[in-house]
């Protein structure tokens, strides 16, 4: 249960990430997503619409470093084994990501120049890809923490379903508490959006500053994972 409790968190936690780094990638890099590639298409077809190239190639940049990232993560994590709760290699990835994060926040230090910021757009997506992978093995309600666009749907058809047998004619046996998916997928679309509202916030007047909470945030789910999967962790 605890596992199961700490599991949930993290992918919360995740959530939030997500939403800071999409708004630092908004409005610092060039207004484009490091982790909603959905976004990144939308843009890359406006630009291709209006020949806008530098449009083009940095949201291409930050499409290209997510599908290394996505595809880095799954052959490092390799197949899902049914009944495990974490891995020790979901550890190192996110280990790996804090690294990035934390070269990330040297290296915005510099002068913004476009090279710099072609450079921090791919080491965000990059760090989103492989994010969005271990996700994805962590199978928590569907929550991809990158595209949140399905679980918002499903919250909304969990509601509706919910409300049907509430107001209609279901007797109290036949009624249902909304199940903890559709909890966590509204969750995780609520913190995505405080994630955001927060990075705005700290971006409005410090540059590239609010790189640090991601950092902070990684550092708790380490110590999460260290704390309560270092013995149940499987190496694979």
């Amino acid at each position: 249960m605890q596992s199961t409790f700490y599991r949930n968190l993290i992918i919360l936690l995740l959530c939030m990430v997500s939403g800071i780094v999409d708004v630092i990638g908004y409005l610092q890099l060039g207004h484009v997503f490091t982790a909603n590639m959905t976004g990144n298409i939308i843009i890359m077809g406006m630009a291709l619409g209006h020949l806008h190239t530098v449009s083009l190639m940095r949201s291409g940049a930050a499409f290209v470093g997510f599908i290394i990232g996505n595809a880095a993560g799954t052959l490092f994590l390799g197949r899902s084994h049914p009944g495990s709760v974490w891995s020790s290699r979901m550890t190192m990835i996110i280990s790996v990501q804090l690294v990035f994060f934390l070269l990330f926040a040297w290296l915005s230090s510099a002068p913004l120049v476009p090279a710099m910021e072609y450079t921090l757009i791919i080491l965000l997506s990059l760090t989103m890809g492989m994010q969005t992978t271990m996700a994805r093995k962590l199978a928590v309600a569907g929550i991809s923490t990158t595209v949140l666009t399905n679980n918002l749907a499903s919250v909304i058809e969990d509601l509706v379903t919910h409300m049907r047998q509430w107001f209609g004619r279901s007797s109290a046996d036949q009624r249902r508490r909304l199940s903890t998916d559709t909890v966590l997928r509204f969750a995780a679309v609520v913190i995505y959006g405080a994630g955001a509202v927060v990075a705005a916030l700290i971006e409005e007047s410090h540059t590239l500053l609010g790189i640090w909470i991601p950092i902070v945030i990684m550092v708790i789910i380490l110590g999460i994972a260290y704390a309560r999967f270092r013995h149940s962790a499987t190496s694979r």
